[in-house]
């Protein structure tokens, strides 16, 4: 491993080396003493604090090169120093913030702004924050400290028993991942992650399809829904044949009932789609078009997107009126 002892500055660590081996190129900032920059043979440059903590080596990330400032980093160092010179583990120094906040106030103020906004799609972080509302509610008030792997088995069953065990392993996993990226950013290691080691309920493969003597079970629950709004999604899904996203987000200004084609600007593939409308959608939009409020199709004012987002609900409630299992 190579020692270098430069003086960092945002520039210079940019242009940094990437080593060519397997072996990860340490440099050493002569600017804060035991501020340290290591650099992947992946080419990702990391800062760190190291110093020897009665004779054993200790190392504390701090931040992403790029991301974290110098100048917040050298400050972290300096107080990680002080905290050593005190006589107080480097390693054990963690994010006390983070250890106080509820669940709810990480997911708004940490990991929602500094993972999922950054790192994903518009319709996956509108996927987590409806997750995060609708089935972890009873723990958004809770110390993260609290939560336990008891607490996380409950909800993980108790899901798979309401919903669905698909909607029960997606919410465990959002669980897994917070805590991890708490652990990463300064929430106390000691006390664990209560979603580690819980088993995944087994999965089954997604391709269903109704059996002959299901789908008369299956149009007539339909029939009988009293949600106007949900039956008119179930059909014209039926009918345009696009994905669940696509069809929730469907807007009046990408329907032509004159020309009878609707418009999908993003579908899966990244290309705009122009989906033709046999009568029964057309008859379908061409009623809901009257009682429009917005451009939404599908509109809610509980959302904060605008337009509905989940109907896991009404879904499975359908499918037991039906007596159809294994259908999502």
């Amino acid at each position: 491993m190579q020692n270098n002892h430069i003086n960092f500055t945002e520039k210079n660590l940019l242009e940094l080396p990437v080593p060519t081996g397997d072996k990860a190129a340490v440099y050493y900032d002569t600017g804060q003493a035991g501020l340290c920059v290591m650099i992947t043979y992946g080419g990702t440059k990391t800062y760190y604090f190291y110093t020897k903590f009665l004779g054993v080596p200790k190392r504390v990330k701090i931040g992403r090169v790029g991301v974290t400032k110098l100048i917040d980093a050298r400050m972290k160092a300096r107080e990680l120093r002080t905290e050593a010179d005190k006589g107080n583990d480097p390693s054990q120094e963690r994010n006390e913030t983070l250890r106080d906040m509820t669940l709810k106030q990480f997911f708004n103020t940490q990991y929602f702004p500094r993972h999922v906004k950054v790192y994903t799609r518009p319709k996956s972080q509108a996927k987590a924050e409806t997750m995060f509302r609708n089935y972890l509610g009873e723990f958004h008030n809770r110390k993260m400290i609290s939560i336990t792997r008891a607490d996380m088995e409950r909800m993980h069953a108790g899901l798979r028993d309401r919903i669905s065990l698909y909607t029960a392993n997606r919410t465990l996993a959002l669980v897994k991942h917070m805590y991890n990226k708490a652990i990463e950013w300064g929430y106390p290691s000691r006390h664990g992650n209560p979603a580690v080691g819980i088993k995944m309920f087994r999965e089954r493969s997604r391709e269903r399809f109704l059996l002959p003597d299901e789908i008369k079970r299956f149009f007539a629950a339909l029939n009988e829904e009293p949600n106007e709004v949900f039956k008119n999604y179930v059909l014209l899904s039926l009918y345009i044949g696009q994905r669940r996203q696509n069809m929730l987000s469907m807007r009046w200004s990408n329907v032509d009932l004159d020309l009878g084609y609707v418009l999908f600007p993003d579908s899966k593939n990244g290309d705009p789609q122009k989906i033709p409308l046999i009568i029964q959608a057309k008859d379908i939009l061409t009623e809901m078009r009257r009682c429009a409020i917005n451009d939404w199709v599908f509109p809610s004012e509980g959302s904060k997107s605008g337009h509905l987002e989940d109907l896991h609900r009404p879904w499975y409630a359908l499918l037991k009126r039906a007596g159809i299992e294994d259908l999502i």
